[in-house]
């Protein structure tokens, strides 16, 4: 699966927390809910390039609810601090198109936004997630980070 992170800003949380995020309306975050555990995600921050290959830890719940391990305890999400200084915005409301919602990912390979992968004429789409079959793009991201097919 292909996880796009509309917001260079989404992925400091997503990579600081270990998770896949989306807030701004359901059309954002709707898409979330065909990440199952289990699956494979390839996260791509539009303008950068590929920024992490993780696997599905959880299902789609909201930010509010969310508990991140830190010093080996489950912690609420909004507990802890918010990278880069920002706010948890729209993370407490119930209005599905004001909330957060995240998935839980561990991250097999990681990247900062400067060191994102990009090449000319791999795969990207403005969908938050969609299914990735172009095996060029899969080979390519995977090999660049140091993984393949096997690796989990």
């Amino acid at each position: 699966m292909l996880g796009r992170v509309d917001d260079p800003r989404r992925w400091s949380i997503a990579s600081t927390y270990g998770l896949l995020n989306a807030g701004g309306g359901s059309w954002y975050w709707k898409p979330l809910r065909s990440l199952k555990p289990g699956s494979r995600v390839f996260a791509h921050v539009g303008g950068a390039g590929y920024v992490g290959i993780g696997q599905v830890t959880g299902e789609l719940i909201a930010l509010r609810d969310a508990k991140v391990e830190i010093n080996g305890q489950l912690q609420p999400l909004l507990d802890q601090p918010h990278p880069g200084g920002g706010t948890w915005e729209g993370a407490e409301s119930d209005d599905p198109e004001e909330t957060e919602m995240v998935v839980a990912v561990e991250w097999l390979a990681k990247r900062t936004l400067d060191q994102a992968f990009w090449e000319k004429g791999l795969f990207a789409s403005q969908v938050t997630v969609c299914k990735l079959r172009d095996e060029h793009t899969i080979t390519t991201v995977e090999s660049a980070f140091g993984l393949d097919a096997a690796t989990s």
